[in-house]
């Protein structure tokens, strides 16, 4: 289901790497879509601010621009360090010399943000999401922040909410295969609501009930849903 040619999210020497569903967006949102999936996917001292995107002239500016922000803060607090760690100057020095591809590492962790930012995000020539994992990661992490008082469960490739809501994130329009798929789920459980829902884009917009008789006779309402890539949070689902 991973069409890499079709939807890689990143960049490379060339330049951003855009999924086809987003690439008649302005820069600003490509930029601000790609963050809300790369924040939902790493943790929380590599996650990256919002206003970020739209300073940048593109994917890979983006992690510039913040690493020239935290160069000028690590410069200012180097004093007041309280551990030195080789391995991370090793990293830094390197990267603001422009020789990283040349450099050996080892197989082993920086201590200092700043480096492991670089390590994480430029120490290949590209760098590049799997967009349906970091649209699942996204669609959970903003569920779980928007229902803090339910019981949020990951079945499979289902978020289940309270037992009585199911949602399947999908980055990839397959309706026919999925839908079967939900149905069977609906066949062996009492939701109330199955929502098998998709990233917003200028071709999906509106939510589309899906009619059956298994949706009929176990109550449930199953819907394909538009899912908004931003990291507002609405007090649902």
């Amino acid at each position: 289901m991973y069409e890499k040619g079709l939807s890689m999210f990143g960049f490379n020497a060339k330049g951003d790497l855009v999924p086809v569903i987003f690439k008649d967006l302005k820069q600003e949102y490509i930029n601000d879509i790609f963050l809300n999936l790369y924040n939902a996917l790493v943790d929380n001292d590599l996650k990256v601010s919002y206003f970020y995107a739209k300073k940048a002239s593109s994917i890979r500016n983006i992690f510039e621009l913040k690493i020239q922000s935290m160069c000028k803060s690590f410069a200012i607090k180097r004093t007041k360090i309280k551990y030195f760690c080789p391995y991370s100057h090793k990293i830094i020095k390197a990267f603001m010399e422009g020789s990283l591809a040349q450099l050996n590492l080892d197989d082993k962790s920086p201590k200092y943000t700043m480096a492991k930012m670089i390590q994480h995000v430029f120490l290949s020539s590209e760098f590049i999401l799997n967009p349906q994992v970091g649209f699942e990661s996204f669609v959970y992490e903003k569920i779980c922040r928007s229902n803090v008082k339910a019981k949020v469960d990951i079945w499979g490739k289902m978020i289940v909410i309270d037992n009585k809501m199911a949602i399947m994130p999908l980055f990839y329009d397959d309706n026919k295969k999925y839908i079967e798929m939900a149905l069977s789920f609906i066949r062996e459980n009492s939701f109330e609501r199955f929502y098998i829902v998709y990233p917003r884009n200028k071709n999906f917009t509106q939510h589309k009930e899906i009619r059956h008789n298994l949706c009929e006779n176990n109550k449930t309402l199953l819907k394909l849903v538009p899912y908004t890539i931003n990291n507002q949070i609405l007090r649902r689902c």
